[in-house]
């Protein structure tokens, strides 16, 4: 039996009778159980009186059950709106409803929408984060940091006057409206830490700031820190002098002639700089890449947490939050939004977020069956799950999984889903490099396709 309407089966109230044990479940939780146990706490969280409450931006908005209750506006937003949105509605109903209700049109639908505020779909992406931070069996760099990367990449938009002037523009045309997507990344477990979209125009370093006030605040097993990995972009004595004045663990690459103490340093060294008559000391390591090409990296890592011969793997970890942002807006179609008012640029946005981590979390889960099956075989490379196949088979199974209140018949779900994602794994290939070229400017390039 499946809902998604706010009062439409009695089966809602055992639902949400057992959000509470959900709740404790998740919290106890190894990575391979997570992704079954969050579907089940999401679905109870839709259908609250407290989401209901958060989600509205005016008071007598979604009070009375009509055929675009709030439950089912949110969960096809969740689910991604990537091709016309006349054919996502009709797929929803199609597909999840089984063809039992009429569709209705893309301009009701987009009409309900408006009043929905953002923040509601953040909250989504926030809880699944928390609770993803609480696994049990989650990686840490020398048992003892949870990493966490920092990046921000150009997101294209749609060319209205809203987002304009909410975002602004790259290049020389004003049509050219873009915003700022920056991202806080666990490279070890695939986790969307923290994340913002920004005005065009906004400096990293002031995002990087946010999202270590905001990763600080999300759970961490006792006696761990975080460590926060950066590129050349970020580094400034100013931001130097905040990320040591607030014990803020750290490793970052500097440009050349960033500061001449620094180039000046041949292997590894600790080294004195001033700002606003303070002085501060940080450790500078210089590392050769296989180019021969010397990089300047510049941390507060002791020698005992950081020997010299682990720091240039410890930095290319960062290396994750690239593939992350390549996932996002060319797997997931973060920058294919649907609207063109701020309100449904952010519900497309927090949505993707949302989206990454839930599959990140199924992920954890396919790889566990697919380890555990290739264990006692003479494979050369690691098996791991195949990001396409992952994307495209979850995204409808996921919210028929989310939307079954039989449980039974949604172990079935469950099951088909990890089996039909973990049938076709592909190879760990370490250690493969290669040069960066320039594509030719065209829109779609045989590497990466579509996987909706």
């Amino acid at each position: 039996m499946r809902i998604d309407k706010v009062n439409s089966s009695p089966q809602l109230k055992w639902m949400l009778f057992n959000s509470i044990s959900y709740t404790l479940v998740v919290v106890k939780m190894k990575k391979s159980g997570f992704f079954e146990a969050k579907t089940r706490l999401i679905a109870s969280i839709l259908f609250s009186v407290a989401f209901a409450a958060r989600a509205r931006l005016s008071p007598n908005k979604f009070t009375r059950d009509r055929s675009l209750p709030l439950p089912r506006i949110t969960i096809i937003i969740l689910r991604g709106i990537k091709q016309a949105l006349q054919l996502e509605i009709d797929e929803y109903f199609k597909k999840t409803l089984d063809g039992c209700e009429e569709p209705v049109s893309k301009q009701a639908f987009s009409q309900s929408r408006t009043d929905l505020n953002p923040d509601a779909i953040k909250y989504l992406y926030s809880d699944v984060t928390k609770d993803m931070c609480k696994v049990k069996d989650l990686e840490y760099y020398n048992n003892r940091y949870r990493l966490c990367a920092f990046d921000g990449s150009d997101v294209a938009l749609y060319s209205s006057d809203e987002l304009r002037d909410e975002y602004g523009y790259a290049g020389g045309s004003p049509k050219a409206v873009s915003a700022m997507a920056s991202l806080a990344y666990d490279p070890l477990n695939n986790i969307v830490l923290d994340g913002s979209l920004n005005h065009i125009d906004t400096d990293e370093r002031v995002c990087a700031k946010q999202h270590i006030e905001n990763v600080s605040k999300l759970p961490l097993k006792w006696r761990m820190k975080n460590l926060f990995i950066m590129d050349r972009g970020y580094p400034s004595r100013d931001y130097l002098a905040w990320l040591l004045d607030g014990k803020h663990k750290f490793i970052m690459r500097v440009r050349r002639k960033f500061n001449l103490d620094f180039d000046r340093v041949s292997r590894d060294e600790n080294v004195s700089f001033v700002w606003n008559n303070k002085t501060y000391r940080v450790r500078i390591i210089k590392v050769t890449l296989d180019t021969g090409e010397i990089e300047t990296l510049i941390t507060n890592l002791d020698e005992q947490d950081l020997p010299y011969d682990k720091a240039a793997d410890l930095y290319f970890k960062r290396w994750g939050i690239e593939t992350k942002f390549n996932s996002l807006k060319n797997k997931l179609e973060l920058e294919n939004m649907s609207g063109r008012r701020v309100v449904t640029v952010l519900q497309d946005f927090w949505a993707s977020l949302f989206m990454a981590n839930i599959l990140a979390s199924l992920e954890w889960k396919t790889n566990a069956i697919i380890k555990e099956r290739t264990a006692d075989s003479d494979n050369k490379y690691e098996q791991t799950t195949n990001e396409n196949r992952l994307i495209s088979k979850a995204r409808d199974s996921f919210v028929k999984c989310l939307l079954e209140t039989s449980p039974h018949k949604r172990k079935l779900l469950f099951y088909s889903l990890f089996e039909d994602i973990a049938r076709r794994p592909v190879e760990v290939k370490p250690d493969r490099s290669s040069p960066r070229s320039t594509p030719r400017n065209a829109k779609f390039h045989d590497t990466y396709k579509s996987v909706t």
